[in-house]
């Protein structure tokens, strides 16, 4: 692309090519133009404490400026080069999106169901016992003998709760749905994520739709994108004392805590993810430090099973 009055354009930055910048992200990008993906954070921090304010043209300047001296920025729509979003890696979030609002409904109905049960006359109550899962909720209050209620106020209890009952069992309908798609959609990249240890389908999705196009990234660039990479943190080192290193904040805190929940299956489950921690301990490291150690290695293993997916097969 060339303008008139500026020569030809390298690339163009754009803050939130996944949101509202999508579009033209998605037009430039036909174009073959360059685009980067610009984080809000960048041009916030840039002018934190100088007192410039904030209008649409300050930030286009700061967008500009961050364009054109960073050249670590992403590329548009987490590709690895200047190319049009992956049609699939689209359904996966949108269905991941629908999985997480479902979550969130589903959690709210039965904290109304519980508090609306807590207001039922104690014959009625005692009915319903409780239940680990909300099938088994649901069952539990399909089963309520009404018989003799004459309280207008219990009578509206229970039109409430078996309202929020049927709601709730369409959220569960819905989610059900949303993770077969999701483990259909995975199933159709070819990803082996879910032979690891302690990857589902939905943890599987949740980790491409993050990470998306894994060639972006040096194995040790992916750790500091999922916030597992060291940072040193000891000094006057010797003897048999180990090298210590903090806890990393930055990077994607959802990668972070997807890696978190399967190194605790891994514990469960995985004899080397066990050895590897408790080999940790032995050398003097903290319990804390030793998951720290052991996230790093789960994030060396995501890293090489998404490379491998994307190289071609052998001939």
């Amino acid at each position: 692309m060339r303008d008139a009055a500026l020569g030809a354009i390298e690339r163009i930055g754009i803050e939130g090519t996944g949101g509202l910048g999508r579009a033209l992200a998605e037009y430039l990008v036909s174009e073959h133009v360059e685009v980067r993906d610009v984080p809000p954070h960048k041009t916030s921090l840039r002018q934190r404490g100088r007192h410039e304010g904030k209008s649409d043209l300050l930030d286009a300047h700061r967008i500009a400026a961050e364009t054109q001296r960073n050249d670590a920025l992403a590329y548009a729509f987490k590709q690895s080069s200047p190319s049009a979003p992956d049609a699939v890696r689209d359904q996966i979030s949108l269905w991941h999106n629908a999985r997480t609002s479902l979550r969130k409904i589903r959690v709210q109905l039965i904290g109304e169901i519980d508090a609306l049960i807590a207001g039922l006359p104690e014959h009625l109550r005692t009915q319903v016992p409780e239940r680990n899962t909300a099938r088994a909720r649901i069952n539990s209050i399909a089963e309520l003998d009404t018989a003799d209620v004459t309280d207008p106020i219990v009578t509206l209890r229970l039109q409430l709760i078996e309202h929020r009952t049927t709601m709730l069992r369409d959220v569960l309908t819905q989610d059900k749905t949303a993770e077969a798609e999701l483990a259909a959609l995975v199933t159709r990249t070819g990803s082996h994520l879910t032979v690891v240890c302690g990857i589902a389908a939905r943890a599987a999705a949740e980790i491409l739709l993050e990470t998306g196009d894994v060639r972006r990234f040096t194995e040790a660039g992916f750790a500091r994108f999922t916030g597992t990479a060291p940072i040193p943190a000891s000094s006057g080192e010797g003897g048999k004392q180990p090298v210590r290193h903090r806890l990393n904040r930055g990077g994607n805190r959802r990668l972070n805590a997807a890696l978190h929940r399967i190194a605790m299956i891994q514990l469960r489950c995985e004899p080397r993810a066990r050895r590897l921690y408790d080999s940790a301990v032995s050398r003097g490291h903290t319990r804390r430090e030793a998951m720290r150690i052991l996230k790093r290695h789960l994030s060396n293993i995501l890293y090489r099973t998404m490379f491998r997916d994307t190289q071609p097969p052998p001939a």
